[in-house]
């Protein structure tokens, strides 16, 4: 998705369940058809009716180009089952007298009717990707988003595997407003969303670590960890409350925080 200008005055509303329900096709949680589906039934009742007009056109636009590029195992859905199939055996052999059964059968369904489930052609989802992508009325609805509402879009997930693409610029604009906000919680899964994007996550830390917050800093370092600079994030944290909390949560950052740097944090606490 496109977000060259952050500003962008638009005249229509902002149709946010339009732009969620693109965004889980775009992560692939949703099948063309599927993305029909739920677009269709948009509750229009609060648009305008020019929205509603758009919307519609949208649709009738994606039907065509689905229609066109109907559905086939390709390469990519291929790999996505077998690596389905790989973990499903992997949590049939374990299963058995384990202590999880129950969460391991929960998770083994979920991964059986997925494996059944259609899946888009890498050609199919890409078509239909480009159709949205190049709409005018989706691009303007996008646009419209303050900073904030798009913090929010993005936090929405965990982790997405196609977050909407910014620079570092846009990126700490969405972290100053998650700061004014206190949204700390939205803070570390922006973060986790653009993990692989070598984006700078300085403003989180110096962030997190400014309120003294142990549990913020465990799940930043968690996630992205190995995007971080840990000695200096050490440097930094002096508070004796806060070391004491992050070494007693050794096992949640350990696999990115030496021995010799929680050694480190310890000389600090003497």
């Amino acid at each position: 998705m496109k977000k060259e200008n952050l500003y962008k005055e638009v005249i229509f509303i902002k149709n946010k369940e339009l732009l969620n329900i693109c965004y889980k096709f775009f992560n692939r949680f949703l099948t063309a058809d599927s993305l029909i589906e739920e677009l269709s039934n948009i509750d229009k009742e609060s648009l305008k009716n020019e929205d509603i007009k758009e919307t519609n056109k949208l649709i009738e636009e994606i039907k065509k180009v689905a229609i066109n590029n109907p559905n086939k195992e390709d390469e990519y859905v291929l790999k996505k089952k077998e690596s389905i199939k790989r973990v499903i055996e992997k949590l049939e052999k374990i299963k058995e007298n384990n202590e999880y059964s129950e969460q391991i059968n929960n998770r083994l369904d979920k991964l059986k009717k997925e494996y059944e489930s259609e899946m888009d052609s890498q050609e199919r989802w890409f078509k239909v990707f480009e159709c949205i992508n190049n709409n005018n009325y989706f691009s303007n609805t996008f646009e419209s988003l303050s900073d904030y509402e798009l913090l929010e879009f993005i936090a929405q997930y965990i982790k997405a595997p196609f977050p909407p693409n910014l620079t570092q610029e846009e990126f700490d604009k969405l972290v100053k407003v998650g700061i004014e906000k206190d949204e700390r919680e939205w803070l570390w899964r922006l973060a986790f969303n653009y993990e692989e994007r070598k984006l700078n996550f300085d403003l989180i830390v110096n962030y997190y670590i400014d309120k003294k917050d142990g549990y913020y800093i465990s799940e930043l370092i968690s996630a992205v960890g190995k995007h971080l600079n840990i000695d200096n994030i050490i440097d930094k944290i002096n508070d004796k409350e806060l070391i004491e909390y992050l070494i007693n949560n050794k096992d949640v950052i350990s696999s990115y925080v030496s021995d010799e740097q929680f050694n480190k944090l310890i000389n600090k606490t003497k």
